[in-house]
Parts: structure tokens; sequence; C-alpha cells
């Protein structure tokens, strides 16, 4: 059976590939592994690998200053919802980021047990340059697929996601 590459209009053989990226889906898609969720589940890896790479260390970070950013001020247990990360992680995380001052931490004006998390001038800067590099990168990363293609993955990483979550609980 022949196969051809998808990745450019020449439609080469994957045997006689004549660019870079043709020999690369030829790589990936050749692997030899039991099965085919084997297969996709290295697929996962290497590309979980390559956005880390590609994103920086400070996940976490970026993370906290772009959901404050989005929903502003909240309590220390709301954004606990929003993260899916588990109470000790969080706080010592906060704590980091509050040293660096981009987040101030206050006790709440309504119940006075409640941390309210605030972005400080600093982390508002730096959460509006992360929302700038976020759009960049993820119209970077997904510029190969076509409008279709982005809705069936975003369709298949939402059924994944789900189902991932609904294991965990």
């Amino acid at each position: 059976m022949d196969r051809y590459c998808p990745l450019c209009e020449k439609k080469c053989p994957f045997e006689n590939t004549q660019c870079q990226s043709g020999k690369q889906y030829a790589l990936f898609s050749g692997s030899r592994h039991e099965t085919q969720e084997n297969q996709l589940f290295a697929l996962f890896y290497k590309l979980s690998h390559l956005f880390i790479h590609r994103n920086g260390q400070n996940q976490g970070k970026n993370r906290i200053l772009a959901i404050l950013r989005h929903h502003g001020d909240m309590t220390q247990r709301k954004l606990l919802d929003h993260t899916d990360i588990r109470s000790a992680s969080l706080s010592e995380l906060l704590t980091k980021i509050e040293a660096n001052g981009d987040i101030t931490r206050e006790r709440s004006q309504e119940n006075a047990r409640n941390l309210l998390i605030r972005l400080t001038p600093k982390g508002t800067t730096e959460a509006i340059r992360i929302h700038q590099e976020n759009l960049r990168l993820s119209d970077e990363l997904f510029s190969c697929l076509n409008i279709q293609e982005q809705e069936q993955l975003k369709h298949i990483l939402i059924k994944l996601l789900v189902n991932w979550k609904k294991e965990n609980e």
C-alpha cells in the first residue's frame, strides 16, 4: 500500500520524501509500537515534552497569572478550583509569585478566614505579556491544521480530558 506525505503539495511517497517535514512524518507514523494506543501515548508524550520545552518552565506561575487576569481577584479556595493543583502546592507557588511581586494576598473583608489573591500592577503587566505570548504560540503550534482539523482535535482533547478527569475522581 502506497502512503504519501500529507504535509506538502508534492504528495511524495514515504519511501522518497523530499522535504524535512515529510521525513519526520514518515518517521513518526512508521514507529513500531505494540498497539495503536501505545503509539498515541508515545506521540502525546513527545508533544507534551516539546510544549513544555518551548513554553518555558514557569507554567504554574503563568497559569495563575492568566487565571487572575481573566477572572479577576479571587479567594485562594476559588483559585484552587480553577487550577487542579493540590492545596499545599498552590500555597507554595503563591508564596513564590508573591515574593516576585506579581500578586498580593490579603484577608477578605467579607470573611477573614479567606485570602484574596490580587494581581499587582507588575503582575498585570506580566499577565498581559503571557497572554500575548500564548496567542502567538497557539497560532504557531496549530497553524499546520485547517479549521476542520482544529475542531476535530478540540473535540478529541475535550473527550480525553473529560474521561481522564472522571477516572481520577
